[in-house]
């Protein structure tokens, strides 16, 4: 793990609380330390708002100077002038919207590349809802949830690779995405499957054990210890089988070992 990253990643389950008990945007504005937050809202269509929002969320968390960047083409992100906007910023915020707008926009660009030397060197990451979707290498992009899933139902692409061998689904429990995280880990094993309730979150530290906070759980698929599935016989149109794979529930204060693939036993 020598050469992992400095930074942390705050990947939010969507819907966190931004008046009040505002625990999850208090950590992402804590890492701030005074200085500059910058809003990213590429993946909405209602940029304006969202601005507005979070911005008014973060200033009331004590965070100094909030800005927004707005990305509406492929031509902006190739900017000199956004990539400016990083500068000195120890935390960077994804709003929720479509994640395929992320990566379309932003990906491989000067701003992505900024925005990764910004991770490696110890700054802050941190999205929810489908900013949280496009953090890892790959992205879950569509799939219905509330049932059992079809193999041919299930999409997926690459993400902003801010976190690798994992997949992330938010609004877990309250869309009822299980089905189709475990679908999507049983892809590729090697990739964990994260899925993250509303007003939750976890704090990744390094790349290399993170915690959970929030008022939901996470649910950790583990698909290492899969033996059988149904993916690559010719039946696309069937449900998806999957024989023996590993379940976690983790709660606001546990925390998990992403090198050892094991809960981390909190102290009570």
């Amino acid at each position: 793990m020598s050469d992992a990253p400095k930074g942390t990643l705050i990947i939010i389950g969507g819907h966190e609380a931004k008046t009040g008990e505002e625990r999850i945007l208090s950590e992402v504005a804590a890492r701030a330390r005074g200085g500059r937050l910058v809003v990213v809202t590429v993946a909405s269509e209602e940029p304006e708002k969202l601005a507005a929002t979070y911005r008014e969320a973060f200033t009331g968390c004590g965070v100094a100077a909030v800005d927004v960047l707005d990305i509406r083409t492929r031509e902006e992100a190739l900017d000199q002038g956004a990539t400016a906007k990083l500068d000195e910023a120890p935390v960077i915020f994804f709003t929720g919207g479509d994640q395929l707008r992320i990566t379309s926009q932003i990906g491989d660009s000067p701003l992505f590349q900024r925005m990764h030397e910004i991770y490696r060197r110890g700054g802050t990451i941190a999205g929810t809802s489908a900013g949280a979707a496009a953090m890892p290498a790959t992205m879950l992009v569509a799939g219905p949830g509330d049932g059992s899933l079809e193999i041919s139902a299930l999409g997926m692409a690459p993400g902003l690779g801010l976190l690798d061998n994992a997949v992330v689904d938010s609004h877990f429990a309250e869309r009822g995405r299980m089905s189709r995280l475990l679908s999507a880990v049983a892809q590729n094993p090697r990739n964990l499957g994260l899925g993250i309730d509303e007003d939750t979150a976890i704090v990744v530290e390094r790349a290399a054990h993170f915690r959970v906070i929030g008022s939901g759980a996470v649910y950790v698929v583990d698909g290492s210890t899969m033996d059988y599935s149904s993916l690559s016989e010719e039946r696309a149109e069937e449900i998806v089988t999957i024989h023996g794979v590993t379940l976690h529930v983790l709660g606001e204060g546990d925390a998990f070992d992403l090198v050892e693939r094991r809960p981390v036993l909190p102290e009570r």
